[in-house]
């Protein structure tokens, strides 16, 4: 019998079980001068201090040219898309005319959600969502004919839908597939009698995209968790490569950290009573916690050295990647990791071994218990309703926009109204101004090159009902292919879609003469979009960002407060407060995100906020390194006069933080034993009182300046909010990605 192996994403030769091994490799020397946790009596020395965000935070507002592609072509996706919406329209088509099946096609539009979660979740997700497809045609279809009623109407089902799905935390294409299709239902005939037909219409096609996207777990049951666990140890390798640098480090902490609480939730997601049982569910659960470990030797490796560590560690971890779907490719330990000397190497060569261990075995007999659980709908629901969520601002942001356009549809002469209002709900999905922008221009271009390709080549077509069923069926899956390389190739194969079903079941009718109105209707819904996303709610995020802030300080002083008093010892809070205190970090990061792409002319007052950020981050990170068991005695406490002092000095400094205003910090403790942590205490109350110097405004005469009251800080940023419980909650927004994401 023979064994592979692989290193690093190689395949190494096989070897003979029982053979003599070949000589030792020399050992590539590990231990480079120490860092800051090397020598606690000597005295520290931290990162050099942040003074400007890198540009790999910018947002990606650039227009890509259309004949360039970036990233990975989504081949699942749009097989998943072609299949979800092709089936149940060629099947009504078949039995009851293309007429009907356009609505059929409409519950199509179910496949495009919850493509990565666990098929238990995904299930009952999809359900929901095509049953939510169905109240919106048929809500629609009710207040069609009247603008008085459908014009609020689509307004009010575009911002409950985005709540929801913002709250419940569906993810893309979000709420705006509801509003697609409450649209269509409201510029259709008045036809009451016919509404139940429809909505049983667009039921039938929801159920057959919900057998398309379920058909993968008669194959490979886990393979969402797998996809998760595969990108938590990517992301994790790349936070190895990225050790010894200091912006670069601190964005591969960030990722890696988020993805490892992804497949946190992913596998926790799965985790019913029925897979509980199963040997691979058990695999996948110490997969996820060996992938913690792993983040917690890459943070005190990240603590204590100054240079990059060997390639071969990450090339290491890159390979678990590979590992979690297929345990032959189970990496063997790089041979630098042979001799460890720091606390900080040996805590990695346990954990790569550990991971090593689990990802080779197909089945696990007794696994690990996931800390945590899955938070309930309520739960979710209260959470978003939180001052310091974004989810309000936006949905509130993308109803009022979508109101606007289609007013603006219902009083203009328009031929398609409902063009207008879809534009205006495509153009608020960014997020932001910069991101609404980028969207808007790389749509205007894709429906121009659409529009052009239908004028140009097939303005005469005169489809046949199976034309049109496999021409929507192939565009439709083509555009979930490009779109998440480019969103203007996306949007130019989209645009014949509408075409095509707006021609269905009419024979005189031909597939370019509604070419032309395409692009004004679309057009002036962007336009409307892109206003409203200037003038609603346009510092949402960096209004916020300073109550994130101190919300993370306050979490940070939590395990702060456990951790010097010496109380990680079998405490099963740490754990949970661990995990609350991750997510505090996570939305801190996502709002800042989000703050740089609001084009206010204050995005200044964010960026200021950068060093307190990185500082911030580094310092939770740091206390997150403490072990939930020791081996040895625990550091002996503080005193309780100590832990009081550091108590006030971490409240003033959340306070100051939240109210952007400079900080009366109290005496800070000698903290004996932490030199580190006090340091970083120390520079995160410089980067706060930075931050809150007053930056006067250049374009005024200075005596003006002198003279201009400054708003309370409650006025600006609201009332200071106590840090909410450990619910697995999450409002983060979403992420700060570019233009060409998959709507």
């Amino acid at each position: 019998m023979r064994n592979v192996r692989c290193i690093g994403g190689m395949q190494a030769e096989p070897t003979s079980q029982g053979a003599t091994p070949g000589p030792r490799p020399k050992r590539a020397p590990l231990a480079l001068p120490p860092g800051p946790s090397a020598d606690p009596a000597g005295p520290p020395t931290l990162p050099p201090f942040p003074a400007v965000h890198p540009p790999e935070l910018e947002p990606d507002n650039a227009i890509k040219p259309i004949v360039k592609l970036s990233g990975t072509f989504t081949w699942a996706a749009g097989a998943r898309a072609a299949l979800g919406m092709g089936l149940p329209f060629a099947i009504v088509t078949a039995v009851l005319g293309i007429g009907d099946a356009t609505f059929a096609a409409l519950g199509g539009y179910t496949v495009l959600y919850a493509a990565k979660e666990p098929y238990a979740r995904r299930a009952i997700t999809l359900a929901l969502v095509g049953l939510g497809l169905a109240a919106a045609l048929g809500c629609g279809s009710l207040a069609a004919g009247s603008p008085l009623l459908y014009v609020p109407l689509i307004a009010l089902v575009a911002t409950v839908a985005t709540f929801l799905c913002g709250a419940l935390q569906v993810g893309r294409p979000g709420g705006y597939m509801f509003t697609l299709v409450c649209a269509m239902g409201a510029f259709l005939p008045h036809q009451p009698d016919l509404v139940p037909q429809r909505i049983a219409l667009v039921l039938a096609g929801a159920a057959g995209a919900w057998f398309v996207s379920m058909s993968g777990w008669l194959v490979r049951p886990r393979h969402p968790e797998h996809m998760a666990l595969a990108a938590c140890f990517e992301a994790l390798a790349d936070f190895f490569a990225a050790i010894g640098h200091d912006d670069p480090a601190d964005i591969a902490r960030h990722r890696a950290s988020e993805a490892v609480h992804t497949a946190w939730v992913t596998v926790l997601r799965a985790d019913t009573k029925r897979n509980r049982r199963t040997g691979e569910a058990r695999r996948l659960r110490v997969l996820c916690r060996r992938a913690l470990d792993l983040f917690q030797a890459a943070q005190m490796l990240a603590v204590e050295r100054s240079r990059p560590i060997p390639p071969a560690i990450s090339d290491t971890v890159r390979a678990l990647a590979g590992a979690v779907g297929k345990p032959r490719l189970v990496p063997v330990m790089p041979a630098v990791l042979a001799d460890t000397e720091t606390a900080a190497e040996r805590a990695l060569r346990t954990a790569l071994r550990a991971a090593a261990n689990a990802a080779g075995q197909p089945a696990v007999a007794e696994g690990e218990i996931i800390p945590g659980r899955r938070p309930t709908a309520r739960e979710r629901l209260r959470a978003a309703f939180d001052r310091a969520s974004l989810v309000p601002p936006t949905a509130l942001r993308t109803g009022l926009g979508v109101g606007f356009a289609t007013l603006a549809a219902a009083l203009l002469p328009i031929v398609h109204p409902v063009w207008v209002a879809i534009a205006a709900a495509a153009a608020l999905q960014g997020g932001n101004v910069v991101l609404d922008f980028g969207r808007v221009t790389q749509r205007a271009i894709g429906t121009l090159l659409g529009v052009a390709v239908i004028a140009l080549f097939f303005h005469d077509l005169k489809p046949g009902p199976w034309i049109v069923v496999c021409s929507v069926a192939l565009l439709f899956g083509a555009t979930q292919t490009v779109i998440s390389r480019n969103l203007a190739v996306g949007a130019a194969c989209v645009t014949p879609v509408g075409l095509f079903l707006a021609s269905a079941g009419r024979p005189d009718a031909h597939v370019g003469d509604l070419a032309s109105t395409r692009l004004i209707d679309t057009i002036l819904g962007l336009t409307v979009g892109l206003v409203a996303s200037l003038i609603l709610w346009p510092r949402a995020s960096a209004t916020r960002l300073p109550r994130q802030l101190g919300r993370a300080v306050r979490a940070e002083a939590i395990l702060l407060r456990v951790m010097v008093g010496g109380q990680t010892v079998d405490n099963p809070a740490w754990g949970s407060t661990r995990r609350a205190a991750r997510r505090e970090l996570l939305d801190l990061w996502s709002v800042y995100e989000g703050a740089l792409g609001e084009f206010t002319g204050r995005r200044h007052d964010a960026e200021r906020l950068w060093p307190a950020i990185v500082v911030t981050q580094r310092l939770g990170y740091r206390v997150m390194t403490a072990p939930e068991h020791y081996r040895a005695k625990p550091p002996e406490p503080i005193p309780e006069e100590d832990r009081e002092l550091l108590d006030a000095y971490l409240g003033e400094l959340a306070s100051a933080a939240e109210e952007r205003r400079t900080p009366m910090l109290p005496e800070l403790p000698d903290l004996w034993g932490h030199p580190v942590l006090r340091q970083h205490l120390k520079r995160l109350g410089q980067a706060i009182t930075s931050a809150a110097e007053p930056v006067p405004a250049w374009h005024l005469p200075e005596f003006v300046q002198q003279r201009l009251p400054a708003p309370p800080a409650w006025f600006l940023y609201g009332a200071r909010r106590a840090p909410a419980g450990d619910t697995g909650q999450s409002q983060r927004p979403a992420p700060n990605r570019g233009p060409g994401d998959r709507t």
